[in-house]
């Protein structure tokens, strides 16, 4: 014989838990204006709890009124928890009361623009809670931003106080990352799945490199995003794509690039054709091209001259007589027509793309970097290692504007004549050492030294900007903690809480 079996609905369930007598490891006091009175939690959840009440302590307390509670399941460890009455019945000697928890709501990632995760690709992670015996909790990441995460689809059963410290772990990474943090703004979505927002404390550099290159490679959210997400996008030369232009449609690419970039700051028309983009030289130079998931997003064309036959743009607009107090012309190149996206220029993009061009010329022979730029552009060549020859051309495809020259020679790229050994190493070290190693140039005893020098320098520097950010978020914690205690986001674990709730 078939035996049936009936499973309790979730009003009988609801039933069960508010007959708890009380027995089951949560200490309660409520702050009744100058009394401390203790009661009987009968349950209790992220949005509401129901307790047992002397009957003398809950004269006058009518629906609407607020209640706080200071509540403790573990020792040495107590919440803040306020709501408002939302029912009262006397039972005998004591009085049940229902409470709606008040949940602050505040802008969790501050002034920041957070990053928003579609469902596709979502971060996964899970927590466990901190007081119910091995109880993990499965959570997505809805946003995020180096102040901190918001958390949706959380389980319905698990409890979660505003103040309460939670651990996660993102196991999206290449090892499984743990998190520490604040719950804050808890509520509830349209599926009946609970949101908070979590406040991270302190984000560990591995960590934020990992967010930033998961957010810049798969979400193709550019530098630009990512800082106002305050998440650092500087290292990011390594994630993106460098070739030489070879089809027909990746010089497409270049002509739509410089047409967007150029139309930006008004040198053309943003509507103008593409074949009003294309100079003279593109016929017989190297095009380099910088792709981000498809896109193209820098390019610079690479001259390297044959005299009047296949000339560069220098030499083409300047004076004859400027001209020729450059570089020796079978010595030097030239680099036209650079042009790097917005959004990503103040990262080292723009140093790869020097690596690659250096690293073009060098293996033709060339010695020389020669470049033209506007007056806006002048101070970000210089810190590079270019120096203004005070030489100056019209650039007529472009309103007549003025064009500086600027030149960079062999030693300054080699080993870095002329500049910060760690800035030079940031910029040129690599693609130095690459060239040495593979022959291309040879260094001096002197010129060597100075090259691992300048590389044990730079790593040191690194080291030492990585300590000090930390050292900054941390004391900056600090100072906000102390700043903003409250008692609605209070969780101290520093004292044990007596019956009389201090």
């Amino acid at each position: 014989m078939e035996t049936l079996v009936k499973f309790s609905s979730r009003e009988g369930r609801r039933i069960v838990r508010q007959q708890l007598n009380g027995n089951h490891g949560v200490d309660a006091v409520w702050n009744s204006g100058p009394q401390r009175v203790s009661v009987t939690l009968l349950d209790i959840s992220s949005l509401g709890f129901a307790m047992q009440v002397p009957a003398r302590y809950a004269t006058g307390l009518r629906t609407g009124d607020s209640v706080k509670l200071v509540v403790s399941p573990l020792l040495r460890t107590h919440y803040h928890v306020s709501g408002l009455v939302i029912d009262s019945r006397q039972q005998g000697d004591q009085v049940k009361v229902s409470v709606v928890i008040e949940h602050e709501i505040t802008p969790g990632h501050g002034n920041l623009k957070p990053i928003e995760l579609q469902p596709g690709n979502r971060i996964h992670g899970q927590f466990q809670h901190p007081f119910f015996y091995r109880q993990n909790y499965y959570f997505d990441v809805h946003s995020l931003s180096a102040r901190g995460f918001y958390l949706q689809g959380i389980d319905p059963g698990c409890v979660l106080f505003s103040g309460m410290r939670l651990t996660l772990r993102l196991g999206m990474f290449d090892c499984d990352q743990s998190v520490v943090g604040t719950v804050s703004d808890v509520s509830c979505d349209e599926n009946g799945q609970q949101c908070c927002f979590l406040r991270i404390d302190m984000l560990a550099l591995s960590l934020e490199q990992q967010l930033t290159q998961y957010c810049f490679h798969y979400l193709r959210t550019t530098p630009k995003e990512l800082r106002r997400s305050g998440l650092r996008s500087y290292h990011v030369k390594d994630l993106v794509q460098f070739k030489f232009v070879e089809t027909q449609q990746e010089y497409e690419d270049v002509l739509a690039l410089r047409r967007r970039n150029y139309a930006a700051v008004r040198k053309v028309d943003a509507a103008a054709p593409l074949s009003k983009l294309s100079y003279f030289f593109d016929r017989y130079s190297r095009i380099l091209v910088v792709y981000h998931q498809g896109k193209a997003i820098g390019t610079a064309t690479i001259i390297i001259g044959r005299r009047e036959i296949e000339p560069m743009e220098v030499e083409v607009l300047m004076s004859e007589a400027e001209f020729e107090q450059l570089p020796a012309y079978d010595q030097m190149f030239e680099v036209a027509a650079l042009c790097l996206d917005k959004g990503y220029r103040d990262t080292d993009i723009l140093h790869g793309m020097f690596e690659h061009i250096y690293k073009h010329a060098m293996m033709n022979g060339r010695n020389y970097i020669v470049i033209s730029s506007d007056k806006y552009l002048l101070e970000m060549y210089r810190t590079v290692g270019f120096q203004d020859t005070g030489f100056s051309f019209v650039q007529p495809k472009y309103r007549d504007l003025k064009m500086h020259v600027l030149v960079m020679d062999d030693l300054t790229t080699k080993w870095g004549k002329g500049m910060n050994p760690v800035t030079w190493w940031g910029v040129w070290g690599d693609v130095s050492l690459y060239l040495y190693r593979r022959r291309i140039i040879s260094y001096t005893l002197p010129e060597k030294a100075r090259v691992y020098a300048s590389r044990w320098l730079f790593q040191g520097f690194l080291r030492w900007r990585d300590f000090s950010t930390q050292l900054r978020r941390f004391y900056g914690k600090q100072c906000e903690r102390v700043g903003h205690y409250n008692w609605k986001g209070a969780n101290s674990n520093s004292r044990p809480l007596n019956r009389s709730g201090y």
